[in-house]
């Protein structure tokens, strides 16, 4: 039998040790990764491996050769574009003979692979997925079977609110030849994405083995240095080389050559490898040590994994850190944990580089020097740089001038040919007018041409790439909840975002050196184009009907917010005949961010206004342009579930969608409205990505829990301008007040909880969650929503703390209470 070894990956998120290897050859436990998965197959019987390779395909090839001294015959195939996980193996067709696996060159396991095969032909299957239990999905492939191990369905890389099983796609399938009929020759195709959903939906047959042993994706420095630390502690079963010997009180696997000179202290695990010295008076504690590398004396190793020619000076001090290959660290320097240094780097005496700091390869650090921050690139919190379709960061720190120049080359080059055009926009922050300046720069010296639209709220970018669609966009704010922190938030060239498969591109291309740069005669060119604000201001009044509005002789009071809704709202209002009193109506970029007291304390102003001057309605438009709270005529505040209601109930009474999309947590009342009309009801997760997701889908009317509407006839983004003048006609046609138009809401009683739980237990929570729910009406589109005839309750993990977050909604207190504190008690208990 055949095996296919998926060898192409740049290995990103190891940068910068894959910056001159690719990922299957960084060394684990002294060997490349891809020769204990060799070893692995030999021992499970496999003797014919066709390797598929892409980036720097050379190296490994020249390290395995014919495979000769792994037991195997090696052939190799070589991919001359990006094809995906299906279509590089569809690429190597001809290679393969008869039934084969599929198993990725750069993970760690010592699987039972003889056991996966054996169940493949018990099953009879077409294709197997052979999977394992992973306490944090989040990163991987979810797949969920039946009792005869059936896939019924997939999830990949999920939200923590769609993590339905801990059960994971481990990169390891078993297919029978005809599987490369289903792959189309020469395009983009991908296993999870692609072809795993097209067998699913066609009935073949598909099935999930859940393997026992170990494996780990090492996807990340942190998992790195984790896998050799298992390596060391034999967590997984792997070839070591060398003797294992006892020496003091530690254990040594000490190779040909490899010398530890008297006075030396080990302890824990430590793997010397060929020629490797240790020299008197050092310790070293749990690490690994490569080929030709020595330890100085007096110097202080602990759980550290040292490549091959690495000289640590006497007196340096290296704790948790990893050191590539001709690593040079003077005397007396010192290294503090999670540093990563290329290949190549000199250290000088006495130097000092702080935790978590990257040095890219050759990077020079002088004696006695203190290095505080990453050469090339900072490392990011939560180990990726999109969130998303969205990059966030600390305000001339983590978001630089530097940094924002890199990101708009990178986006140049990835998303279009020289002479295309990116529009920027942003909103009144002094920092995010500087970012959007070295935006200018990058994207500029990639050749890309740049319209800067200057100071507009969010929705009015997206409407002019809607109208005038262009390469991409991206526009820049001060995060609404942390004064501190920026946000870069990437668009399409129609406006919509930037779709995530791009974004990861960027990324790509950000951690490698050498982002291309544009000839002199292609450098782009920046533009100031004018007229966007009457055009939106234009669009939006032929969206709704004026003479309504005007007929409605309303007294209305605007909170901007100090929002650049300041700038464009005051021309519409004049239009539509309305009285208008506005508070907070100039931009000011030191008050974008409010606490949440901070916005109470302005809610309560803005209704205290609004009763004393006997207006219609209230309205604050938030900094982004995006979410609106409204305030009727008696000094009520609207917003969350109220809010929601209370617009559904306006627009079902003017207008008839077949549907109407909310967020899973949205009020039973509108449930109870959306049926008095007829109209049909989608849950979507609780996100804008998901409320662009339905209006795109062509549902009209999309209402958000977070004060955030969409009305797909006039835009597929949430925008609170829009809005407010929306609910201006439908009130002037319904034609009574905002009190009496809510008089009617259902008293329904909200509770909501947290409960605690390690990171490592949520998968199994959710697993046990999913099963225990598995006969119950119920909701799966992000958490679980278990529904009652009187009540409901949602448990949703959390994306960001270890707690689960439990929401409840009941006809009455003592129901909504009953059904979380019976959920409540689940979640705990599934923990243990």
């Amino acid at each position: 039998m055949q095996v296919v070894i998926m060898a192409g990956g740049f290995g990103t998120r190891l940068h910068p040790l894959t910056l001159r290897r690719p990922k299957p050859m960084v060394p684990v436990a002294g060997k490349p990764m891809m020769e204990h998965i060799l070893n692995l197959l030999s021992q499970n019987g496999f003797d014919d491996a066709i390797a598929l390779l892409y980036y720097q395909g050379e190296k490994i090839s020249g390290y395995f050769g014919d495979g000769s001294p792994w037991g195997m015959k090696m052939s190799y195939r070589m991919a001359e574009a990006d094809l995906g996980t299906a279509g590089s193996v569809g690429n190597a067709g001809d290679l393969i003979r008869g039934r084969f696996m599929v198993i990725s060159g750069d993970v760690l396991t010592d699987f039972d692979l003889k056991a996966a095969i054996d169940f493949h032909e018990k099953k009879k299957a077409l294709a197997t997925i052979v999977l394992t239990r992973h306490p944090t999905p989040l990163q991987f492939g979810i797949v969920i079977i039946d009792d005869d191990g059936r896939i019924v369905r997939f999830l990949e890389k999920p939200a923590w609110g769609q993590v339905f099983s801990d059960t994971i796609n481990t990169g390891i399938y078993i297919f029978e030849p005809e599987i490369l009929e289903w792959i189309p020759k020469g395009e983009f195709f991908d296993f999870s994405m692609n072809l795993f959903p097209r067998l699913l939906e066609a009935g073949e047959r598909l099935y999930g083995y859940v393997a026992g042993g170990y494996w780990r994706d090492v996807g990340n420095l942190r998992e790195y240095r984790r896998a050799n630390e298992d390596a060391l502690w034999e967590r997984v079963k792997l070839r070591f080389p060398g003797e294992r010997i006892k020496y003091g009180d530690g254990e040594v696997w000490i190779s040909d050559g490899a010398s530890i000179e008297d006075g030396a202290k080990i302890e824990g695990r430590v793997l010397l490898g060929k020629n490797a010295r240790i020299k008197k008076g050092a310790f070293v504690y749990n690490s690994v040590v490569g080929e030709n590398s020595e330890i100085g004396a007096v110097a202080y190793v602990e759980g550290a994994v040292i490549w091959d020619e690495v000289k640590v000076g006497d007196g340096a001090h290296i704790s948790n850190a990893v050191l590539a290959s001709g690593v040079k660290v003077g005397e007396g320097a010192t290294i503090h944990e999670h540093v990563v240094i290329a290949d190549e780097c000199r250290i000088g005496n006495g130097a000092t580089i702080v935790a978590g700091v990257k040095l890219w390869p050759q990077k020079v650090v002088d004696d006695r020097a203190f290095l505080t921050e990453s050469l090339i690139f900072r490392d990011r919190v939560g180990g990726e740089l999109f969130a998303r379709s969205r990059i966030s960061g600390t305000i001339n720190w983590e978001i630089s001038p530097e940094f924002a120049a890199k990101v708009g080359a990178a986006l140049g080059a990835t998303v279009g040919k020289e002479g295309g055009t990116i529009v920027i926009s942003r909103d009144p922050d002094r920092a995010s007018q500087i970012t959007a300046r070295a935006l200018f720069c990058g994207a500029m010296s990639a050749g890309m041409n740049v319209e800067d639209l200057g100071l507009v709220p969010i929705p009015l970018t997206r409407q002019y790439l809607s109208a005038n669609p262009k390469t991409a966009g991206v526009h820049i704010r001060k995060s609404p909840y942390n004064p501190k922190k920026q946000d870069l938030i990437f668009l399409a060239g129609d406006g919509t975002d930037l779709p995530v498969k791009v974004c990861r591109k960027i990324e790509q291309l950000l951690m490698r050196e050498g982002i291309p740069k544009a000839e002199y005669e292609n450098l782009g060119k920046l533009s100031r184009p004018t007229g966007q604000i009457e055009f939106y201001r234009e669009k939006l009044l032929s969206y709704v009907d004026v003479l309504a509005i005007k007929g409605g002789g309303f007294k209305i009071v605007v909170d901007y917010e100090f929002g650049a809704a300041a700038q464009v709202m005051p021309a519409i209002n004049e239009q539509i005949g309305a009285e208008v009193l506005t508070l907070n109506a100039y931009v000011d970029p030191n008050r974008l961010t409010k606490t949440r007291e901070e916005r109470e304390k302005t809610l309560k102003t803005l209704s205290a206004v609004v009763t004393s001057l006997g207006a219609d309605a209230g309205f604050a438009i938030d900094p982004t342009g995006e979410r609106l709270t409204i305030v009727d005529e008696k000094g009520k505040i609207y917003k969350d579930n109220e809010l929601l209601y209370l617009v559904t109930k306006l627009y079902l009474s003017q207008y008839k969608p077949e549907t109407i999309a909310v967020p899973i947590s949205a009020t039973m009342g509108v449930n109870f409205v959306a049926r008095e009309h007829g109209i049909k009801v989608v849950r979507i997760r609780e996100d804008h990505l998901a409320m662009m997701e339905a209006a795109r889908s062509g549902i009209e009317f999309v209402g958000g829990t977070r004060g955030g509407f969409i009305f797909s006839y006039f835009g597929f983004a949430c925008d609170a301008m829009f809005s407010m003048v929306k609910v201006l006609e439908l009130m002037a046609k319904a034609g009574q007040p905002l009190s009496l138009l809510a008089a009617d809401m259902p008293k329904f009683f909200w509770i909501q909880r947290e409960v605690d739980c390690p990171w490592h237990a949520k998968g199994k929570v959710m697993r046990s969650l999913i099963e225990y729910t598995k006969n119950f009406p119920r909701d799966i589109v992000d958490g679980v929503r278990v529904i009652r005839s009187d009540a409901w309750v949602l448990i949703l993990p959390d994306v960001e703390r270890p707690v689960f977050h439990l929401l409840a909604e009941g006809k009455t207190k003592e129901v909504a209470e009953r059904i979380i504190g019976e959920y409540e008690e689940l979640v705990k208990k599934w923990q243990k």
